[in-house]
């Protein structure tokens, strides 16, 4: 797989985020394709660019939201280095299995995210998790399983 070809994905998620966010949701739910970036980069790169990645997408994120900033620099750069340093041990080019990724690396951001934002506040944690990151968390690995397919990454010499 090409670097550049690599690298001109990633621009691509970074920019339909930051442009279609509001486009490409479904009602309520909305996908996190910094998120998807992250966990790319981690299995591709390793966990140095993984972290490196999910630090400058996180405070992106943050930038533009209204929580405590750096909180999404915070869960991305986990799930970044997380990935990155396991990315040996499940990463294969079936689809089915990078959804499973997506979905568990969404779960575990948004348990990271929530857990601190929700600390303070009557609001349920598990109800946040189950109602609105779990329907998130598939459309994410859908969403971004299928944009990863379009842009035919691939690399031979790991099975993918």
């Amino acid at each position: 797989m090409s670097n550049l070809r690599f690298i001109l994905f990633l621009l691509t998620l970074f920019f339909v985020h930051l442009l279609f966010y509001q486009y490409i949701s479904m009602g309520e739910i909305f996908p996190d394709l910094f998120l998807v970036m992250v966990v790319y980069a981690g299995l591709i790169w390793g966990p140095e660019w993984g972290s490196l990645t999910g630090f400058f997408a996180g405070m992106a994120q943050d930038s533009f939201s209204f929580t405590y900033f750096g909180l999404h620099a915070l869960a991305k750069v986990l799930v970044g280095f997380s990935i990155g340093k396991v990315r040996h041990s499940f990463f294969s080019g079936k689809p089915t299995v990078q959804i499973a990724i997506i979905l568990a690396a969404k779960m575990v951001h948004d348990a990271v995210f929530y857990g601190i934002y929700l600390a303070r506040t009557d609001e349920s944690f598990w109800r946040q998790l189950l109602f609105v990151s779990a329907p998130a968390a598939l459309y994410t690995a859908v969403l971004g399983v299928a944009l990863f397919f379009l842009f035919r990454i691939h690399q031979k010499s790991r099975g993918w």
